[in-house]
């Protein structure tokens, strides 16, 4: 009978893992490929070390299927703190106009914010353990900021003409950034010792839909660029990676929150 259990919190652990591994890995594959179109062809060390991530988190992805998750995760760690220090070296030298890259300081800091909770994660997985549900409002902090960055890269990387996509992303970023705000002064409120209440129930509900909305926008975005309907500087690889983390963060909400979970697919 113990043997059975034990058996399926086994499986519960794998399921967890390969889940968790399938989506970040390809997230900071991501990263590592956007980074590389941005820098400029004089950045050759750097040029060097964001290929050496493409392959590196690309090998691990096909890997997956393979391996023992608990071997795997710790070597995951060790990638995922390497392109986290080549991230914010890549800020540091941007504070002292030491590099040219086609990011801003701020979009590539959300890069970081992404693996630092790929690492939370992995602490976890590398111990055997499922990484626990946190607290929404964890989640809300960790990706609402970087929902309002997406929607503003997007805006900055339309063509000026495209003033009705312009106007529909530039909306998003800000219903994004108050979200966020509301999303501190609720975390401040859970010192009162309270972790529901209705206004956070409500909150909850409100940035799904919004994410919702989002992700739909994305997917708009992603099928005009594919089809070359749109005048932009924008890829449609960036499109389908913004909609697949809104896509983690619906999830998550759910989990955290009990609301229906979300018939989109995050890896």
């Amino acid at each position: 009978m113990s043997n059975h259990r034990g058996d399926s919190v086994d499986r519960v652990y794998e399921e967890s893992a390969l889940f968790e591994h399938k989506f970040w890995l390809k997230v900071l594959g991501d990263h590592a490929q956007f980074l590389l179109d941005a820098l400029a062809p004089q950045e050759k060390e750097d040029i060097q070390k964001a290929t050496y991530f493409v392959g590196k988190f690309t090998n691990f992805l096909n890997e997956i299927h393979t391996v023992n998750f608990i071997a795997f995760s710790k070597n995951a760690e060790q990638a995922a703190e390497e392109i986290r220090a080549f991230k914010l070296n890549i800020i540091q030298k941007q504070l002292e106009g030491k590099i040219v890259i086609h990011f801003t300081p701020t979009f590539i800091n959300h890069m970081v914010n992404e693996v630092e909770e790929y690492i939370t994660v992995l602490e976890y997985l590398g111990r055997g353990e499922v990484p626990p549900i946190f607290h929404e409002l964890h989640y809300h902090l960790a990706w609402l900021t970087d929902a309002a960055g997406h929607a503003g890269s997007i805006s900055g990387g339309l063509d000026v003409v495209e003033k009705r996509l312009k106007e529909k992303s530039d909306l998003f970023a800000k219903h994004f950034e108050q979200f966020y705000l509301k999303a501190v002064e609720m975390t401040g409120y859970l010192r009162a010792e309270l972790k529901h209440f209705p206004a956070l129930k409500k909150f909850t509900k409100d940035v799904s839909l919004e994410l919702k909305l989002f992700s739909h926008f994305l997917r708009e975005v992603e099928e005009l660029e594919l089809s070359e309907q749109i005048l932009s500087s924008l890829s449609a690889r960036m499109a389908d990676h913004m909609a697949r983390e809104e896509c983690y963060y619906l999830l998550k909400l759910a989990q955290s929150s009990g609301l229906e979970i979300p018939k989109c697919n995050p890896l």
